[in-house]
């Protein structure tokens, strides 16, 4: 019974230390941008109706580079970040 229970708490901890990749959906309907001369886009508005924004790593299959000053004015919302390796 010991081996079971130390087997159980040795698989715990090994899946507590383990990296999840978080894989934010988001539709790029809701997203005006411009296309950059680096080959990047720029999100200069989010049409979103969330107060959620899911931060897009792409967009039409670019590369995300910058997001516009303002694109956050008057409204009241929470920011999802991808994550980055």
């Amino acid at each position: 019974m010991k081996i079971v229970r130390l087997t159980c708490f040795i698989l715990f901890l090994s899946l507590a230390f383990v990296s999840i990749k978080l894989s934010i959906k988001s539709d790029e309907r809701n997203y005006d941008w411009r296309n950059n001369s680096d080959g990047t886009v720029t999100i200069i508005h989010y049409n979103g109706p969330h107060m959620e924004f899911p931060f897009p790593d792409q967009l039409n299959g670019k590369k995300v580079g910058k997001v516009s000053s303002g694109i956050f004015e008057k409204r009241e919302i929470y920011i999802l970040l991808p994550i980055v390796y």
